[in-house]
């Protein structure tokens, strides 16, 4: 018998991978999920006997079996939902952003805080075992020497959201990856970029961040590209690397000479969720991918937003 009882609250395109990946976790048994489309719930029915369906998310947090919610919604509901998860008792993994301002990411924190819950946002490149090594490298072995830069390109061509922008879909992960390898935060934070299909809403940005130890980290993103990249790359005193997110290859430069460091793929997602029941499960368990980390990210997102409306670098 599993031990822990989870919901999924929303199951459209990404809840129904949380889903899939969360039936195969050894101590979770998910007993409900909810979305206001029954196509999805049946869905959710017919190929995982999840037979607990529920258009009203409350009518699942009312449920005293549950334990945890996995929140994927709309970023816009991000905040209410995850509100209501934590006054409900639940521990909550919410995706990535935490929520549209930081001011509501803050107050979610200081609630599961007081509650004592876990909430976890889905930072999945925390789990990327690429991403992993390239940390362990830098942090453990220096490996690297001083690292003078990090470009991160995150593109692909997408349809225009009509809910969001490109800042709030793929910025997260550009400063939550920065962070993860670097372990520090930016101290700066410039930003262009714009909408080219519609009339507002940004569908492609550059964002240049500066870090306390002379770091610069160039972030490319777009929905506006063809070519789907998730690539990483780090220049470095010693030697440099290439990272790709999705392969989990690294390719190291030294010397003129290349090489490939093995590295052995992981499933990111079902890492993150065994990782998310550990983490309220095991007191001791230090969260990687915590409502801190989530509410830091949506600060620098919205630092990019007011330096493309003023022109100017921002202080963070």
């Amino acid at each position: 018998m599993a031990k822990y009882n989870v919901g999924i609250i929303g199951v459209g395109y990404w809840g129904k991978k949380l889903v899939d990946e969360f039936t195969k976790v050894e101590d979770a048994q998910v007993v409900g999920v909810s979305d206001l489309d029954e196509k999805n719930l049946q869905f959710c029915a017919d190929r995982y006997g999840v037979k607990n369906g529920y258009k009203d998310y409350k009518q699942l947090l009312a449920q005293k079996e549950l334990h945890a919610v996995a929140v994927a919604v709309p970023n816009a509901m991000h905040f209410q939902v995850c509100k209501d998860a934590l006054n409900a008792g639940k521990h909550v993994l919410v995706e990535k952003p935490i929520t549209l301002t930081s001011k509501e990411g803050k107050e979610l924190v200081e609630l599961a805080q007081a509650k004592k819950l876990m909430l976890s946002v889905g930072h999945i490149f925390r789990f990327n075992s690429a991403l992993a090594e390239v940390r362990r490298l830098n942090k453990e072995e220096k490996y690297f020497g001083k690292i003078f830069l990090v470009e991160l390109n995150w593109l692909n061509l997408e349809k225009s959201f009509p809910d969001r922008d490109v800042l709030f879909d793929l910025a997260p992960h550009m400063f939550d990856i920065q962070n993860y390898i670097l372990d520090q935060w930016p101290t700066e934070v410039y930003c262009t970029g714009g909408p080219f299909r519609r009339d507002k809403g940004e569908e492609t940005a550059y964002v240049i961040s500066k870090h306390k130890d002379g770091v610069i980290a160039m972030s490319n993103i777009s929905w506006l590209i063809p070519k789907k990249t998730r690539e990483v790359f780090i220049a470095g005193e010693s030697r440099s690397a290439l990272i790709d997110a999705v392969a989990q290859k690294i390719t190291v430069y030294e010397s003129g000479y290349t090489k490939e460091i093995h590295i052995i793929p992981n499933n990111t997602i079902r890492d993150e969720l065994i990782h998310f029941v550990q983490s309220f499960s095991d007191p001791q368990k230090e969260t990687r991918n915590s409502g801190v980390i989530g509410v830091r990210t949506v600060e620098l997102i919205e630092a990019a937003k007011r330096s493309m409306k003023e022109g100017k670098g921002i202080a963070v």
